[in-house]
């Protein structure tokens, strides 16, 4: 018997703003290069080689600021596509924990994890913890698991992401917003767990 799944996402169904705004983010990075490169085609050689100049002046510090912007967009772009413009689905049946994870992207649906879990394997159920603060100043925009299961064999399994689209606090993965949704999303997850293991005595 399958118990009430819960189905969750980061980009709400009836928000049209916040999946343009995701998707505009998931192109923000090719932005700057594509015109930066066709600003330095068109200046012209005088104030190219002025350019050039000014940047093997201060080198160092440009290239600082170059690899860390780099570093901060490649982390967005992961987030983005592997937590954020996802949809993820938590059921419970047959004394089974059953999880997918799909990519919802330029109106595609990718199934990205598939999990099978049988509850006799479930050792403990914990709630997700904040991430480190210096991964979220890296990255301007950051996922925060609700769930952490762990198997009796070891296997740590983190699902279902707090942070939503919304406003700047729902996108805050340490916000009071996220951690009440945190909460609340690990409850219903726990309560789903729980219930069908007591009731089958497992």
């Amino acid at each position: 018997m399958k118990v009430k799944e819960l189905k969750i996402s980061s980009i709400p169904e009836d928000r049209k703003f916040s999946k343009i705004y995701a998707h505009v983010l998931l192109l923000w990075p090719f932005g700057p290069i594509i015109l930066g490169g066709i600003a330095f085609f068109f200046i012209g050689e005088e104030i190219r080689t002025r350019f050039i100049e000014m940047f093997m002046k201060e080198k160092e510090i440009l290239l600082f600021i170059i690899i860390v912007w780099f570093i901060a967009t490649l982390n967005m772009v992961r987030e983005l596509f592997n937590h954020l413009i996802v949809e993820e689905i938590c059921y419970v049946g047959n004394k089974t924990f059953y999880y997918q994870k799909f990519r919802r992207a330029f109106g595609m649906r990718k199934l990205m994890k598939n999990l099978e879990i049988p509850l006799l394997e479930i050792q403990e159920i914990k709630e997700g913890k904040k991430p480190f603060f210096l991964y979220f100043l890296l990255c301007p925009v950051s996922h925060r698991n609700s769930v952490e299961i762990i198997t009796k064999d070891g296997k740590k399994y983190k699902i279902m992401n707090s942070v939503v689209f919304g406003n700047r606090n729902s996108l805050n993965p340490t916000s009071s917003e996220t951690n009440m949704r945190t909460k609340e999303i690990f409850n219903k997850v726990q309560e789903m767990i729980l219930k069908t293991k007591n009731t089958s005595n497992i």
